[in-house]
């Protein structure tokens, strides 16, 4: 009697693998990497071709347009593409009016080109979007065609070009919103706070002090790409269903620096004595902000409005309360200077994470309706 063959052992096997493929495919697509490389590709294939086929005399001027306009989001290309353009039609009346009023040749282009680019960092002064006219200011007058107006306009157009193709290209290749991304940002940034405050706790209550450098390095560059995308996003009205960016990054730093106190109270461990006082409230305390962090964190990241949370204050108001329990019972007048100056640093750090955490639930949890937090 022969056995039966596993027949579907096999089939399902491929059919595992093929779906771990398709989502690692899909993960390394969700990438910013990837993104920015396939929106590069098709701008310069865009621009490249269209210049080509309006058979434009210096394609290479729309090409690098392309280049250089394709941002991390949707909206940061859009408003790199329109900094260009315009900067690029600043940039050739600026070096056409030197032209016009200095002349070229011998000591007059020298002329020209010092007050051309001396006029235009001025405007890159006070609006550096502006920044790319020096380009054009400097080609034209160094190297200027036969027709110099007709060679500014083919110039301009070009850029035009290249930077429409990078908007086109930053909208059907997968598009990325700036508030989204930046919701997103601040929602692991989070997270990271959520885990440096949990591993301070714990060297607070053990023997062992974590090494915290790689939590500080996270939440370091979350809060960097927020801000990166916090200024790129062309959200401006208030909308019932967007939390306010700038007021909440600037609450997650304000989390963040107070966490670098828990920080410095995790390179020594509490003794014995007042690890059996403290160790149950700090635990609460520090599981119940975790929570808090993770349900804003998560709201973000969902690109919901966060509900209110409660519960924030009283796990510092226990940590306080054991302080002042122990102060009463007069057990600190048997500890060194030290281990006192630890306690009552430690609960002043709760008292300040409970504030920075209430104006989280402020900025987040109440943007619907502006009231504070209770």
């Amino acid at each position: 009697m022969t056995p039966p063959r596993a027949s579907g052992t096999r089939p399902h096997s491929r059919s595992s693998w093929f779906r771990s493929f398709c989502a690692f495919c899909l993960d390394v697509t969700r990438r910013d990497p990837f993104r920015s490389a396939a929106q590069t590709i098709l701008a310069v294939l865009i621009s490249y071709n269209a210049a080509q086929w309006l058979r434009l005399s210096e394609p290479s001027w729309a090409v690098f347009s392309a280049l250089y306009v394709i941002q991390g989001s949707v909206g940061g290309t859009l408003t790199a593409a329109r900094d260009r353009v315009l900067g690029a039609v600043l940039g050739s009346l600026v070096a056409l009016g030197c032209i016009h009023l200095i002349g070229l040749g011998g000591w007059r282009t020298i002329l020209c080109l010092l007050a051309g680019i001396g006029i235009m960092s001025l405007i890159t002064g006070v609006r550096p979007r502006y920044s790319y006219g020096l380009v054009p200011v400097a080609i034209l007058i160094i190297a200027p065609g036969v027709e110099l107006l007709e060679n500014a306009v083919h110039k301009i157009g070009a850029i035009a070009l290249g930077a429409t193709a990078g908007a086109v290209a930053s909208v059907l290749i997968l598009p990325r919103q700036a508030h989204r991304s930046a919701e997103q940002h601040l929602a692991k940034a989070l997270e990271g706070c959520g885990e440096l405050l949990s591993a301070c706790m714990a060297g607070v209550l053990a023997q062992d002090a974590p090494d915290l450098r790689t939590a500080h390095d996270r939440i370091a560059r979350e809060l960097a790409a927020a801000g990166t995308m916090i200024e790129q996003t062309r959200l401006r009205r208030k909308r019932r269903r967007h939390v306010p960016l700038t007021p909440l990054l600037k609450q997650i730093e304000r989390l963040w620096y107070s966490l670098a106190m828990a920080d410095r109270l995790s390179a020594r461990c509490l003794p014995e004595p007042l690890r059996d006082q403290l160790g149950e409230p700090v635990r609460n305390a520090t599981r119940d902000a975790e929570r808090f962090l993770g349900e804003i964190g998560q709201a973000l990241a969902d690109g919901t409005l966060p509900a209110r949370a409660g519960g924030i204050r009283s796990p510092a108001s226990g940590v306080a309360a054991a302080v002042e329990q122990m102060r009463s019972d007069g057990l600190f007048q048997p500890l060194p200077q030290e281990d006192i100056e630890q306690v009552f640093g430690l609960s002043l750090a709760w008292q300040q994470l409970s504030r920075n955490m209430n104006g989280l639930l402020e900025v987040a949890g109440d943007s619907r309706d502006g009231t504070a937090a209770a």
